[in-house]
C-alpha cells in the first residue's frame, strides 16, 4: 500500500478534530446582542461558520474512521 494512502485517514482524523474543536469553541465565544431571540441565535454569521465548521468535521471524521468510504475518481 502507498505510505500516502496510509497517512491519509490519519490525516482527516486529525484535521477534523480540530475543525470540530474550532467550530464548538468559535460558538461559545461568539458575539452575542441583549435579548436575541432563537432565530437571530442561528441565523448569525458567526454561528452560521461555527456549525459549517462542525459539519464538514464530523464528515472527516467519518471518513477518517472509516465509516463513510472515499471516493474513486
Amino acid at each position: 500500500m502507498n505510505p500516502a494512502a496510509r497517512l491519509l485517514p490519519k490525516f482527516f482524523i486529525v484535521c477534523s478534530v480540530i475543525l470540530i474543536l474550532t467550530g464548538v469553541a468559535q460558538y461559545l465565544v461568539r458575539p452575542r446582542k441583549d435579548h436575541e431571540s432563537a432565530l437571530e441565535k442561528v441565523l448569525n454569521r458567526s454561528a452560521i461558520t461555527a456549525l459549517l465548521s462542525v459539519a464538514i468535521g464530523v464528515f472527516g471524521l467519518m471518513l477518517g474512521l472509516g465509516i463513510l468510504k472515499m471516493p474513486r475518481f
